[in-house]
């Protein structure tokens, strides 16, 4: 009997625990999912900038990017920038990956193995068209920039976007036509008990 008590104490402490495995999963930050989708290996300072916020499914974006190469730093091994829509956990649809220029328009990719000397910082930037993906109207996407080539030098960083409906515009639309109707219906009930 006290065996069983220990047992069953034991047997409730492990379902205890099991339940609490997906809580904690779930309050996992974000930042920790971007990392594994982008392989985050070195900390810059970096932009990103979307030319609009929220928009229709199969619309167009742009993005653009700068980032700041500091001391010791190789361009060459920041020479691709990769653009991706996420849901936070996985990527939707596919990388559109650019060239990183500076600000003369030299890319990154000529560089060779010089690096940033002491004291000094470079800045590159790319810029990519992104399509917004089909998927349900209200959604919240992030935007996320993957600086670097794989397995090398990275950073990344993202930037919410929300997906509209296509009936955002038409429902304003309707709207206003209905209580133009309603005013004038209104008006010409009056106006025939009046006669």
């Amino acid at each position: 009997m006290n065996f069983s008590k220990k047992g069953m104490v034991g047997v409730v402490l492990a379902l205890l625990l099991a339940g609490l495995m997906p809580v904690v999963y779930a309050q996992e930050s974000e930042d920790e999912y971007h990392d594994v989708l982008c392989e985050v290996e070195r900390d810059r300072e970096m932009t990103l900038t979307l030319s609009q916020s929220s928009g229709l499914p199969g619309s167009t974006i742009t993005a653009e990017m700068s980032i700041t190469l500091i001391e010791g730093d190789r361009p060459r091994g920041w020479r691709d920038a990769g653009f991706a829509w996420t849901d936070g956990h996985t990527i939707i649809g596919d990388w559109v990956i650019v060239s990183v220029v500076d600000g003369a328009g030299n890319p990154f990719a000529g560089y060779g193995t010089w690096s940033v000397p002491a004291g000094e910082t470079l800045t590159g930037y790319a810029t990519a068209t992104l399509t917004v993906p089909n998927v349900e109207p209200g959604s919240t996407l992030h935007v996320m920039v993957c600086v670097g080539h794989p397995h090398g030098p990275g950073d990344m960083h993202w930037y919410d976007f929300t997906v509209e409906s296509f009936m955002v515009v038409p429902e304003t639309i309707l709207g206003g036509i209905g209580v133009v109707a309603a005013l004038l219906g209104a008006t010409l009930l009056y106006a025939r008990r009046g006669i």
